[in-house]
């Protein structure tokens, strides 16, 4: 966890799964820190000189979108850790998400020669040929938040394990619904790589844990937009008037799908649960339309991602266990599937949402 002033430290709620994801049990990783308001500037953490960068090098950062309070905290991280460590960061979206985009703004920072670019992979077979292309030309290609494994990226940068995010997810809401009834499922973009992942845990946790749950439907949205995600969320409803729940997998689609319960007058019937951001969350946790969301820090990602950055530029490498200056906890490192784990899921519920501003 970060020692910044704007991080504190949070008991996690959640009840971790011991399976592993790889190699290595969740429930070993370290827990996300917890974030004071967003908006306020860090001061730089106090990084040893023979830890701070031999120069400035230039980090670039491509998030799925720009513009919403996720990614935004992704960003205020990576600021932190550029002022820390003594290098350049750049954030550079697109306010949609868009694989095409990607691609585009990959190709310009490849042509502005940068040092290292970081990629949260909206679509795998489109952003891994370009991938390929900027490692050609030198520049060190790693992922975070969304993985692309079969690219030639150098590390993940993993905010959880898939697995865990999909089986704590599958675990909360069976909880909620007495472990039986209908439910589906309201995603992003039908590319995404890390929604289709976690997608695909729910439905393994579901098949093998809860018999008495039927995924009735799993809707797809344009860009992961809200007002397309509560129109999806409308007809699950009407087509499925015994649906028990409704998983909105995108932060996007999370208002929508709350939305829509609300206005169908079905809050307290029909549960809602997904990855959404405290802000996000937070007005339905507090009207009862949701209970709990599952996520992690962005923030604590965004400052892990520069610090991998820099190892990679460096020629440092990552231990199995590493101590990243600025942040509490050590950091694991898994060199089979070259995955660097910031932690496991947290669950944002009524009692501990108004700790977060992101």
């Amino acid at each position: 966890m970060l020692k910044h002033p704007i991080f504190i430290n949070l008991v996690l709620l959640a009840t971790l799964l011991l399976a592993a994801c790889t190699a290595v049990p969740a429930a070993q990783a370290p827990a996300p820190a917890a974030t004071e308001p967003a908006g306020e500037e860090a001061a730089p953490a106090a990084v040893p000189a023979d830890q701070m960068a031999s120069q400035k090098w230039r980090i670039a950062f491509i998030p799925q979108l720009i513009g919403i309070p996720y990614f935004t905290a992704m960003e205020l991280g990576g600021n932190d850790a550029a002022a820390a460590f003594g290098v350049e960061y750049m954030n550079v979206g697109s306010p949609t998400a868009s694989a095409a985009e990607q691609v585009r703004l990959m190709e310009n920072l490849i042509q502005q020669k940068v040092d290292a670019i970081s990629i949260s992979v909206l679509d795998s077979q489109s952003l891994n040929p370009v991938m390929e292309r900027a490692a050609a030309a030198g520049i060190k290609i790693y992922t975070s938040d969304s993985d692309s494994a079969d690219s030639v990226r150098e590390v993940y940068v993993a905010q959880a394990m898939d697995q865990d995010l999909g089986f704590t997810l599958i675990d909360r809401l069976a909880a909620q619904i007495g472990e039986a009834g209908q439910i589906g499922i309201v995603s992003g973009e039908s590319t995404a790589t890390n929604l289709n992942t976690w997608i695909e845990f729910m439905k393994q946790r579901v098949a093998e844990s809860y018999p008495d749950i039927e995924i009735v439907d799993i809707r797809y949205t344009s860009g992961g937009s809200t007002e397309d995600a509560l129109r999806q969320a409308d007809d699950l409803l009407t087509r499925f008037p015994e649906i028990k729940g409704i998983i909105a997998v995108a932060s996007t689609t999370v208002p929508g799908v709350a939305q829509a319960v609300e206005n169908a007058g079905r809050t307290g019937e029909v549960a809602v649960i997904g990855y959404g951001s405290p802000n996000t969350v937070r007005p339905f946790i507090k009207s009862g339309v949701m209970k709990e969301s599952i996520l992690w820090n962005p923030r604590a990602l965004g400052y892990l991602n520069v610090w991998a950055g820099i190892q990679l530029l460096e020629g440092k490498g990552f231990q199995e266990v590493n101590q990243v200056p600025g942040m509490e906890d050590d950091v694991r490192y898994f060199p089979d599937s070259k995955i660097l784990l910031l932690g496991p899921p947290l669950v944002i519920d009524a009692g501990n949402v108004d700790d977060f501003d992101f």
